[in-house]
């Protein structure tokens, strides 16, 4: 008989079954709150959705009455901007008519084409008179090069292209040139020799250029050195090129022949300097001459004449090795230099620059700078020489003082203030405290600060923004950057080319600061360079009292001016004035569900919303809430060159992608 079941085991049983039939209820309640809470997301995504939906819709009917509003202005703006532009080209035509100059019309394609193929059909001749095409050359390839930078500015891309292409033309055609007139130098050099000492040296110079050829026609092992007083050149004689009969030539081009459009790692400052071995051809060999009846018939010159007549034949040093092709560099002494480097070349005091060689063994067309081999680099000041750079080389090529690309970049910080009737100063700080200023009047700018003698043209005479900017970067200081520059300058809690503004948002920022720029003070925000591609910001407040002194950065009368791209086609474009809240944050961030966001010290979001505010297209009328009928009249009454000028400057230095960070930027991703 089996045992009967005890209390214990019924009342196990019965708990199970409870404990089941309470989860499935409570299952039940979960699912039904689950449902309950997916249908009231649902709702609000659909309200959320819908008061978007309304928002936008009443935004972009704002915007187009805000446009319209707008459009008379702009149109009377633009068509005189485009009356002042042209007063000024033919003010220019006009100084270039009364100069009485040979080059030809930058801006006729006829005249460039003609000159630059009358110069190539152009038979060779003595070497001063090709050293004064070659001259007059040089002076075309900065004509073009300003032209170009114009055309950028103007974002005439293509025009600035085939700027480009003239100039590489006349580039190859003055080494070709000059290639073929020392060519017919070495081989007639019987009129260059010093009969005294059988030796052979030979210089000339122009504004841009210097030229210098010493042929070892002596083997002479007591000659140490090789001076060009008039060049501003000194080099010793390494034991090697003494013991063979080669020439070297010296030729120094303050454009830089080179490397003008390569985009490596450097820019050359203080142009290129050629130092090279050129093989010397079998000299001429007299005959005397034998006529019947004729008792003095004179003397034959025995001339060799082979396929490379008229060209220079160039001696790699150090030498190439023929069975691997490398460079023998043991046992090869490097050759000494002393270069009175131009006076407009900016060096910072206390810094060492640094000197490169160009590396072509890539190939022809691959080249790069190089600065391997080239040591003891010192630069000091001589009485009655100026600076002289000194260095030991290995490589006899084509030499020059290289700046990095970024050595500027990202800059620290920048301010643009009203200085009277279209006039402002902008101020901007690079690293190392190094701080320069500017002034911007109509279509033009001028250097205010620093105070180097070797910026004293830039500060002497104005120029196009572009120009300034191209000049700046021929003296040393470049202030362009480049997409690719954001990888050099990135760090480990900063990546600066994820960061980088698109292009559309930065020119639509720049346009809309310059037209703020007769009547308000305008500075970068240190919100701005962790906030991501589409969104920007900046600091303004309105300055119509000239007289005031110059406002610091921390001024806190400044407000936040925030621009957000559309993140989608059913988005809005849009620029507003931040809330008082917004001037409390510290930093900012990307978020990767929300966007940009900012912070305040607590940690606290200030970042404005994204629906809901009152946004205008323009940051002119974003502004009307803390600004006068006095500034906006300045506004609207300005001269558009100059506006079109800030316009220029800013967006050319890419001042909203190339700022760096106040803070540690932080990320939830």
């Amino acid at each position: 008989m089996p045992p009967k079941a005890g209390k214990g085991g019924k009342k196990k049983a019965e708990e199970l079954a409870r404990k089941a039939e309470e989860e499935r209820l409570a299952a039940l309640l979960e699912e039904e709150r689950l449902e309950r809470e997916r249908l009231e997301n649902e709702e609000e995504e659909k309200r959320l959705a819908e008061e978007k939906r309304q928002w936008l819709e009443m935004e972009a009917t704002r915007m187009e009455e805000e446009k319209e509003e707008h459009l008379p202005l702009l149109q009377r703006r633009a068509k005189q901007l485009i009356v002042e532009q042209g007063r000024r080209e033919e003010k220019g035509e006009w100084e270039n008519f009364i100069s009485c100059t040979h080059l030809p019309d930058f801006g006729q394609d006829s005249e460039l084409s003609t000159f630059i193929t009358l110069w190539e059909e152009t038979p060779d001749k003595d070497l001063e008179q090709v050293l004064k095409e070659t001259q007059q050359a040089c002076d075309v390839i900065e004509g073009l090069e300003k032209m170009a930078a114009q055309a950028m500015g103007r974002k005439e891309f293509e025009l600035a292209e085939k700027f480009r292409n003239y100039m590489t033309r006349l580039r190859l055609l003055i080494r070709f040139k000059l290639d073929h007139a020392s060519a017919a130098m070495l081989q007639h050099l019987d009129p260059y020799l010093d009969h005294k000492d059988n030796t052979c040296q030979h210089s000339l110079a122009t504004p841009l250029q210097r030229w210098g050829m010493w042929v070892n026609t002596t083997k002479n092992v007591r000659i140490k050195l090789i001076e060009y007083p008039n060049l501003g050149l000194k080099t010793d004689i390494p034991r090697t090129i003494i013991l063979q009969t080669v020439a070297v030539r010296m030729m120094h081009f303050r454009t830089d022949l080179v490397s003008p459009f390569v985009s490596g790692d450097y820019f050359t400052i203080g142009g290129v300097l050629f130092i090279e071995c050129l093989e010397v051809p079998e000299r001429p060999k007299q005959i005397k001459s034998h006529v019947p009846d004729v008792k003095d018939s004179g003397v034959w010159n025995y001339m060799p004449i082979t396929e490379a007549q008229g060209e220079v034949a160039r001696q790699s040093y150090p030498p190439i090795d023929a069975a691997t092709g490398q460079m023998q560099t043991v046992g090869v002494p490097p050759m000494k230099v002393d270069w009175i480097l131009p006076a407009d070349v900016l060096i910072p005091e206390g810094t060492s620059p640094n000197i490169g060689w160009w590396d072509e063994r890539k190939g022809v067309g691959f080249g790069e700078w190089n600065d391997e081999g080239i040591t003891e680099i010192t630069l000091e000041e001589r009485e009655g020489e100026g600076r002289v750079l000194s260095f030991l080389t290995m490589h006899l090529t084509a030499l020059a003082v290289l700046q990095s690309r970024w050595a500027c970049f990202p800059f620290v910080s920048w301010i643009l203030q009203p200085m009277g009737p279209n006039k402002a100063m902008f101020s901007i700080e690079l690293k190392g405290n190094f701080l320069m200023k500017f002034e911007i009047a109509a279509g033009e700018c001028r250097l205010l600060h620093p105070a180097e003698e070797s910026l004293r043209p830039l500060r002497e005479k104005p120029l196009p923004p572009t120009e300034m900017l191209r000049r700046l970067k021929y003296y040393g200081v470049n202030l362009i950057p480049g997409d690719d520059d954001a990888d050099q300058i990135s760090t480990p809690k900063w990546d600066c080319r994820a960061m980088l503004k698109t292009r559309e948002l930065e020119n639509r920022v720049c346009a809309g600061v310059s037209a703020l720029a007769p009547a308000f003070s305008i500075c970068y925000s240190h919100l701005n360079a962790t906030l991501g591609p589409l969104d920007a910001t900046c600091k303004i407040v309105q300055s119509t009292d000239y007289q005031a002194p110059p406002l610091s950065l921390d001024e806190p009368t400044f407000r936040t001016l925030l621009w957000r791209s559309a993140p989608t086609e059913s988005d809005l474009e849009y620029v507003c004035l931040g809330p008082p809240a917004l001037e409390a944050a510290s930093q900012s961030y990307i978020s990767h569900e929300l966007g940009a966001r900012m912070l305040d010290k607590e940690g606290t979001d200030v970042t404005p919303p994204l629906v809901g505010l009152e946004t205008r297209y323009f940051p002119f009328t974003a502004v009307r809430e803390i600004a006068d009928e006095t500034a906006i009249s300045r506004c609207e009454d300005s001269s558009p060159a100059f506006t079109e000028a800030v316009r220029t400057l800013m967006e050319s230095m890419r001042l909203f992608s190339f700022i760096a960070p106040a803070l540690t930027p932080e990320s939830d991703a």
